[in-house]
């Protein structure tokens, strides 16, 4: 029971920082690797190797030979990784094929799996499934930048899937392909989930779910609640709105894995990874619902509340690129003041609208204008 609260009410520590504490204990400081280091977060990789005995941590001693000077390529917890040729001189050599010095082997993984659901696989177009498949390869680099490579799985694989992706990931698929869950905590990312997603529900019992959709026609909202109907669905959302929360795959990965990785909120893990075609989206959206008409002289003009204006900028942090942009989209706003409406001497309806009839407009009633 102990292990269970302590599991859910802590946050993860990745792999490398289980490594840095091992080799900070065993007296190394500054490791070098003896070979070239590959993209994505190379510490947290090499440690899963070092744990799995796949690599191993040596001295010139062991080594039979100098090690060179190297650069610091990552650090974490006071450990700092050397590669390459550099000025650093290193205290000990990382080293493919052998266990080397230091013992990882009591080191244990528990992390909750991420899986990408492909039971609407077949209802994509073929453009959809192509930017899947990339979405699945990304996601599956950020599962390992943040756990390890055996916390990705993709589900619901049916024939046409599994021949996609063993073509697309030649010669050999990197992550199990699963018919069904094998985990029995499944929680699936919903921007319709009836509860926020919290990591007070993640044990390493979890499987967290993103469904394989990418939708370039808005034509299947709500179908994400199709995929494991029976199990939990959680939304993420930032102050209310799951609009502003980025849809490709890989980005919603990322910010779940910060979140159980970091002491952060989830709303500032979010907030963080808010994209600029995200808040252009929700901004274009919420102008078409906010935008207040008047009618001067003949001409219709298109507003929004100084008030809400400032809202807007400081909650989503909007710039004048986000309003003028998204003043494209609805054919140019501009922003009052309270005192506009002492000039309004009545108010009619157009095509279902309210539009507020104005004597004249001054410049003492305008913040800004966005054509």
């Amino acid at each position: 029971m102990k292990l269970v609260k302590e599991l859910r009410g802590m946050r993860f520590k990745k792999p490398k920082e289980l490594v840095a504490e091992r080799l900070k204990k065993a007296g190394f400081r500054k490791p070098k690797l003896l070979f070239h280091p590959k993209r994505g977060d190379i510490f947290n990789r090499i440690s899963y190797g070092l744990v799995k005995g796949n690599l191993g941590v040596f001295t010139e001693k062991e080594i039979g030979e100098k090690i060179l000077p190297g650069r610091k390529v990552d650090e974490c917890c006071g450990i700092e990784l050397l590669a390459l040729m550099g000025e650093e001189e290193s205290d000990s050599a990382i080293v493919r094929g052998r266990k080397g010095v230091v013992d990882f082997s009591d080191i244990r993984f528990e992390y909750p799996t991420f899986a990408v659901d492909l039971s609407l696989y077949e209802r994509l177009l073929p453009r959809e499934k192509k930017s899947l498949l990339n979405q699945i390869e990304i996601t599956y680099g950020v599962v390992k930048d943040f756990f390890t490579p055996e916390n990705f799985v993709v589900t619901s694989v049916g024939d046409d899937a599994r021949k996609d992706l063993e073509k697309f990931f030649t010669p050999y698929v990197p992550f199990l392909l699963l018919n069904k869950p094998e985990k029995k905590n499944v929680i699936v990312l919903d921007p319709h989930g009836d509860k926020e997603f919290t990591h007070e529900e993640i044990t390493p019992d979890t499987l967290i779910v993103v469904g394989g959709i990418v939708d370039s026609g808005e034509r299947m909202a709500g179908a994400t609640g199709e995929i494991f109907p029976d199990a939990k669905h959680r939304r993420i959302s930032y102050r209310g709105s799951t609009e502003l929360v980025p849809d490709r795959i890989n980005d919603i990965v990322k910010i779940i894995c910060q979140y159980l990785t970091e002491d952060i909120s989830l709303s500032e893990v979010v907030k963080r990874n808010i994209t600029r075609t995200a808040k252009l989206k929700w901004l274009r959206k919420a102008l078409e619902e906010s935008v207040v008409r008047f009618l001067v002289n003949g001409e219709t003009l298109r507003g929004i509340p100084e008030k809400l204006y400032n809202q807007w900028r400081e909650k989503f942090d909007l710039t004048d690129f986000h309003f003028k942009k998204g003043a494209k989209h609805i054919g140019g706003f501009l922003v009052f003041r309270d005192s506009i409406f002492d000039r309004v001497t009545g108010k009619e309806k157009r095509r279902g609208k309210e539009i507020f009839l104005l004597k004249e407009l001054r410049d003492e009633d305008v913040v800004k204008i966005y054509s």
